[in-house]
């Protein structure tokens, strides 16, 4: 199976899921009046939409590219990123005012064993998730799988949450409900603040950067390499390098070493596209 296959499969995955957990959350927060279970039941609404933008995201990015994006639309992702991101903080302070209204607002928790195995179910279920995805982001560094293995794992902590503040009752599911906004708004600001950097062109780590300039220096024939200048488009990496080549090189000989290095460092993983500028020296 393809990897945009995978992520689609993926992200088709993660919808249906979440509509099923935000069914029978929705029904175990009506049954028991927690508001700590509540909380988690929104917070499985945030799943669906973060799923199903994650999924049109994939489709989109996967797209060739055309006369309009002559680099594609490797933008896609990292927009349902910031997407998710947002309404992860919405909904995060949604919950975050509801809860400390309950401290003033007490309500009596009804407990049973069948709200309590329906919120177990779904730590269990999201901890599988979270899994699948962490394993698929080593073959893939997909924004939108990223924010969708995220948010799985938030998943597994505010359900658990739900549940202690469920079993404690009493001020205990005040506080969860609390905790369950706080970490959904901390979760939604760190995605955020990763995705605005991929769509504004960061340059990337030190450690990419040098990896790149060894590549070029690796070709015969390189002498020299400056003026490395390296951005993200989406999710990949445009990079621009100047390379100095003996000026008594012929021009074609000099123009198959300036392909070469383009070929080399377009074949590291994260780089989607190179210039390469040829300087005589």
């Amino acid at each position: 199976m393809t990897q945009s296959r995978q992520k689609r499969l993926m992200g088709g995955v993660g919808i249906a899921t979440s509509l099923v957990l935000l069914a029978l959350k929705t029904w175990a927060s009506f049954r028991s009046g927690s508001a700590a279970l509540m909380s988690d039941a929104i917070n499985s609404l945030l799943d669906v939409l973060t799923y199903s933008v994650a999924y049109l995201s994939m489709r989109i990015q996967d797209q060739s590219p055309d006369e309009d994006h002559p680099f594609g639309h490797r933008r896609a992702e990292p927009l349902a990123g910031l997407l998710f991101a947002l309404a992860a903080s919405a909904l995060g302070a949604a919950i975050l005012r509801d809860a400390v209204a309950g401290f003033f607002q007490p309500a009596r928790i009804r407990r049973d064993l069948v709200s309590t195995v329906l919120i177990a179910s779904s730590i269990v279920l999201k901890g599988g998730m979270a899994l699948w995805y962490f394993r698929a982001l080593k073959q893939t560094a997909s924004p939108a799988l990223r924010a969708s293995y995220i948010d799985s794992r938030n998943d597994v902590l505010a359900s658990f949450l739900a549940l202690a503040g469920f079993e404690l009752g009493g001020l205990a599911d005040k506080a969860a409900a609390v905790a369950i906004g706080c970490w959904i708004i901390g979760s939604g600001v760190r995605v955020g603040l990763e995705n605005v950097g991929f769509l504004m062109g960061k340059a990337p780590s030190p450690e990419i950067q040098e990896a790149i300039r060894r590549e070029g220096l690796a070709v015969p024939g390189v002498l020299g390499l400056h003026d490395l200048r390296a951005h993200y488009v989406g999710d990949r990496i445009h990079v621009e390098v100047h390379i100095e080549v003996d000026r008594c090189t012929p021009l074609a000989e000099a123009h198959d070493i300036g392909v070469e290095v383009r070929r080399r460092l377009e074949s590291l993983e994260p780089v989607q596209t190179a210039f390469v500028h040829i300087d005589p020296v």
